[in-house]
């Protein structure tokens, strides 16, 4: 026989199990609920409750007049049996209590044994409102950088973690969906219309509820001075997708004023930014693929976000950059500059050279890794094309050639070089006349045995005065103070061909996107691909200038940065076709040249360099505003 304890632990036990089991039948929060709602000076419309989503909408918000006074409703309710319901912590009584439900409003129930609590939002909108998700209403800013006034920031807290999209209306509307998910959001905004009430749509995500509002972002009208873009040819379906960009530098009295612009196929400005605090012109723009951008002023190096925030400055004592920058795959640059103090014999004489030193730059600590110096493996005596005195070599451009981990220099008063890692010259494509022994102090190696030889299409030759420089042919042209060389995909070499002193000043003036093939075995040259000279004198840059290539469509990008062959001076863009050349875009940049005083560089507007863009590259949140 058990003990009476025995069955007395088992009827508790079985008492336990019992109760239990009718409490996990019930629903929790079953008891905090609203079962009914209404509001007094609404009596025509008809509010639905949805107890999963824990949200009160009117069924037929029409019946809403557009002039009653949202800020001031009375709500008649019924809750779940003893259940108490607060709004902000303040009791709400059914039929009394007068609310503003101007955004929606969040009601608390509180079960009768306080074990439960749910939360209802209740709105008059048709659609769900931010604020079902926002803590408070978005803060935006305008231009929060103070460099890029055709941006803003939006920044907002949620309850719990979201993601936020964001959409610029227009005729050309700018669309992007963030995958950050947070609790804390800082939206960038790219692409406003400038001098416009902008329309800006955002939505917070937040499992499957969307919930979106319009903002009105004003922004102010350009800066007089900056060129108004014109489309001359527009064929959307063959070009390169995204938008316009142009490195546009703005005269100014002897300098200049940095303004790079993005424009879209209406020829509407919706990005720009201004670098004018430098007071010298900062070049050349570079993107990565995060959204950040690069760019070199004085000896320093520095890094934005297309915000325009400072996200990095590297400086780098006793080397002046200029015209290039360039990052490798392991994020060092590489810096065209002028070395401070550095001297060289030309001609005899000692005197100071400019722009013919590179660095290698580590950015995390501004440290110089690898050094080139062109007067080491060239002729500083050369003067065939130009005498540019100190300025002997004026170097304008760097690619690097990842299949050999080279790097291809343009100088413009002499021709392209190339040269390895240990500062050994590899070859040289430019004019064969007047190249002697290379060094900076003591003359030492011939340069000659690094020319490139021009040869026709089937492999030959072409005579001395081509090969010299002294003649053109139409199945052969050097490049004349050219720019912007770069590697395509086939291996070949695409370069802007600005025409300067074309066959040393006997042959007409114009500038060409030229490819060449190279022998680097044979050591010769072979043109493969042009085109400008048709255009003449409508597209001859004689200065800066870019080509580019679009690799979704392998079109090519021919970019004249500075037309003077008539009045007013202006820029071209125009995307190619390959291999037909069909002018697939045409875009006009017409200078306004208002800041200047007086001829020379500095006084004039010119565009440097020129992309197709995407405004958004990739997520990015900048920097809280303070």
């Amino acid at each position: 026989m058990r003990p009476p304890l025995y069955y007395l632990l088992l009827l508790s036990f079985a008492v336990s199990i019992s109760l239990s089991s009718c409490k996990n039948n019930t629903e929790p929060g079953e008891n905090a609920l609203i079962l009914e709602f209404s509001i007094q000076e609404l009596p025509q419309t008809t509010f639905t409750i949805d107890h999963g989503a824990k949200v009160i909408s009117p069924i037929n918000p029409g019946s809403i007049d557009s002039g009653i006074d949202s800020t001031a409703l009375t709500a008649v309710f019924e809750a779940s049996e003893g259940a108490t319901i607060t709004l902000s912590n303040s009791p709400q009584a059914s039929g009394k209590t007068v609310n503003n439900f101007e955004e929606g409003i969040f009601y608390t129930v509180v079960s009768e044994d306080k074990l439960y609590s749910n939360n209802y939002f209740v709105h008059l909108e048709p659609e769900l409102p931010l604020t079902y998700l926002l803590t408070d209403d978005p803060d935006v800013y305008l231009n929060p950088s103070q460099r890029n006034p055709l941006s803003a920031e939006i920044t907002f807290g949620t309850r719990g973690n979201a993601t936020a999209s964001i959409k610029v209306l227009g005729d050309i509307p700018i669309e992007k969906e963030f995958s950050s998910v947070g609790d804390l959001h800082h939206v960038p905004v790219l692409g406003l219309y400038p001098n416009h009430e902008n329309k800006v749509i955002l939505t917070v995500s937040k499992e499957n509820v969307d919930v979106s509002d319009t903002l009105l972002i004003q922004t102010e009208p350009l800066p007089d001075f900056l060129p108004t873009p014109e489309i001359n040819v527009l064929n959307e379906s063959q070009m390169e997708p995204g938008m316009h960009f142009n490195e546009v530098h703005i005269g100014n009295a002897g300098t200049f004023n940095t303004h790079p612009i993005i424009f879209d196929n209406n020829g509407d400005i919706r990005w720009y930014m201004d670098l004018s605090e430098h007071g010298k012109i900062t070049w050349p723009i570079q993107f990565n693929d995060d959204d950040t951008f690069f760019a070199v002023y004085g000896v320093t190096i520095f890094e934005y976000d297309m915000l325009g925030n400072e996200l990095n400055r590297i400086v780098v004592e006793g080397n002046e950059m200029h015209h290039e920058v360039i990052k490798l795959p392991n994020d060092n640059y590489v810096v065209a500059v002028s070395r401070l103090g550095i001297n060289m014999i030309k001609n005899g004489e000692e005197m100071k050279s400019v722009e013919d030193y590179i660095i290698e730059v580590d950015p995390t600590t501004g440290t110089i890794v690898t050094e080139w110096d062109m007067a080491e493996v060239l002729d500083v005596n050369r003067t065939t094309l130009t005498d540019g005195g100190v300025d002997w070599f004026h170097m304008n451009a760097i690619w690097y050639d990842e299949s050999d981990e080279s790097l291809i220099v343009s100088g413009r008063n002499q021709g392209l070089v190339k040269v390895n890692w240990d500062n050994e010259l590899q070859w040289i494509l430019a004019p064969h006349k007047g190249w002697g022994k290379a060094g900076r102090f003591e003359k030492t190696e011939e340069t000659a045995p690094y020319l490139l030889t021009a040869v026709s299409q089937n492999g030959e030759a072409f005579p001395e005065d081509i090969q010299s420089g002294d003649r053109e042919s139409n199945q052969f042209s050097w490049s004349w103070g050219q720019h912007a060389p770069l590697i395509l995909p086939n291996g070949n070499l695409l370069v802007f061909d600005n025409g300067y002193n074309r066959n040393f000043g006997a042959a007409p003036s114009y500038s060409l996107a030229i490819e060449y093939e190279i022998d680097e075995e044979n050591m010769t040259v072979q043109e493969v691909w042009r085109y400008g000279q048709q255009q003449g004198d409508e597209l001859y840059s004689s200065i800066i200038s870019d080509v580019d290539y679009l690799p979704q469509t392998g079109n090519r990008l021919f970019v004249p940065g500075v037309v003077q062959t008539s009045s007013p001076s202006y820029s071209k863009v125009i995307e190619l076709a390959y291999p037909s050349k069909e002018v697939i875009f045409e875009s006009t940049l017409y200078f306004k040249n208002q800041l200047v005083d007086g001829p020379g560089w500095g006084n004039l507007d010119i565009n440097y360099r020129a992309e197709r863009v995407q405004l958004y590259q990739q997520d990015f949140y900048p920097v809280a505003v303070p």
